[in-house]
């Protein structure tokens, strides 16, 4: 059953302070974690891993294993491999994409089709399986397809995530109610735009094929703060799980565009023309995820502008209600930030060097 819930989106368009970085003097360093006899998963770039809830570990999927990789951040090293099980009652399935952290002593595991709460200790608790919802039709048959990174509430009876239309080459944001097998669906305003900026190359020769490549969305849940973004617009939605209302805030940037601007040949016949377009759209604004830093107290965000001779990168800071509090450029990141997160008011970004995992670490120095 889909519930239709009408949900007004307070909008708000922030007045920009812009002194957090004014004091202070970026630096960076780089560590090495230690992987003892082991090989840390690598392939694809963090992908499939998350901080635990008190920052001092990152859960890492190996994928090769089947195993959690547990990263002691403190001690930059491999403290330890949770094995899992990919068949059976504790298994695990095929096509695991993402891990969540939910609490200290458990993890999610999302698939194409299915989201499962597990212990470190291999034990499956509880499945969501996405086809028991109304979705609005089978993805191939241009309905929609939900996931794959998902957020289970603290409680488990809720489970939010952006639901992709292939109608309209557009997200909602859904809303699944776990106990009576319901779904909200919810329009974003800020993720409009979004089928502007969808390329699409379609190859004909003995079978046709389709490349698709269209804007990185992002949902993350910090507090009773489920943030929505995508990497189109400056603009930040979030929805209170608390009193079940849709926010939205609109920014102005003293040092970028707020959003792209560019019209783009979005249908491509040859794979030339279809990387060139692609190009350019990097070549504009482009804005990360936002993420908390729990030690100051502040949501930070990245935005760049890539190009083949240089990337400039950009760090925006917010307080705890997302009202932008600061922005600057950061001449020392030279390309675009792979997997990252704050520890210790210090931001940590992926680095592959020679094939160990690394980090580089951004420092922010008090100046006097």
């Amino acid at each position: 059953m889909i519930l239709v819930i009408l949900i007004s989106c307070k909008e708000n368009i922030v007045e920009n302070r812009s002194d957090y970085f004014s004091n202070l003097q970026f630096s960076l360093d780089t560590v090495l974690i230690d992987s003892g006899d082991e090989i840390i998963f690598l392939q694809y770039q963090l992908f499939s891993s998350d901080l635990s809830k008190d920052g001092k570990h990152l859960f890492n999927f190996n994928e090769n294993d089947v195993a959690i990789e547990k990263i002691n951040l403190d001690e930059l090293r491999l403290e330890e491999k949770c094995p899992f099980e990919r068949e059976g009652p504790n298994g695990i399935g095929s096509n695991v994409a993402v891990i969540k952290t939910y609490n200290e002593d458990q993890i999610t595991l999302t698939g194409m089709n299915q989201t499962s709460l597990f212990s470190l200790d291999g034990e499956k608790l509880n499945t969501v399986y996405f086809e028991n919802f109304s979705l609005g039709g089978h993805p191939m048959e241009g309905g929609e397809q939900f996931g794959p990174r998902v957020i289970l509430d603290t409680n488990a009876e809720r489970l939010y995530g952006l639901s992709y239309r292939y109608k309209d080459n557009n997200y909602v944001l859904g809303i699944l109610y776990l106990k009576d097998y319901e779904i909200s669906k919810i329009e974003l305003k800020s993720f409009e735009k979004i089928p502007d900026y969808s390329f699409k190359y379609t190859y004909t020769g003995k079978a046709t094929a389709h490349m698709t490549q269209g804007p990185k969305v992002g949902i993350e849940r910090f507090g009773n703060k489920v943030i929505l973004s995508n990497e189109i617009i400056s603009t930040l939605m979030w929805y209170d799980t608390e009193v079940d209302s849709l926010f939205m805030k609109t920014y102005n940037s003293q040092l970028t565009a707020n959003q792209k601007e560019k019209e783009y040949i979005k249908k491509h016949e040859t794979s030339e023309s279809f990387q060139i377009e692609y190009r350019r759209y990097k070549e504009e604004i482009n804005f990360l995820p936002p993420f908390w830093d729990e030690k100051n107290k502040v949501f930070y965000r990245f935005s760049l502008e890539e190009n083949e001779k240089k990337t400039k990168v950009y760090l925006t800071a917010y307080d705890g209600e997302l009202n932008q509090i600061g922005e600057s450029l950061v001449p020392q990141l030279i390309k675009k930030p792979a997997k990252h997160f704050a520890k210790d008011g210090q931001i940590w970004i992926y680095e592959n060097i020679n094939d160990e995992m690394g980090f580089v670490r951004l420092k922010m120095k008090i100046i006097d």
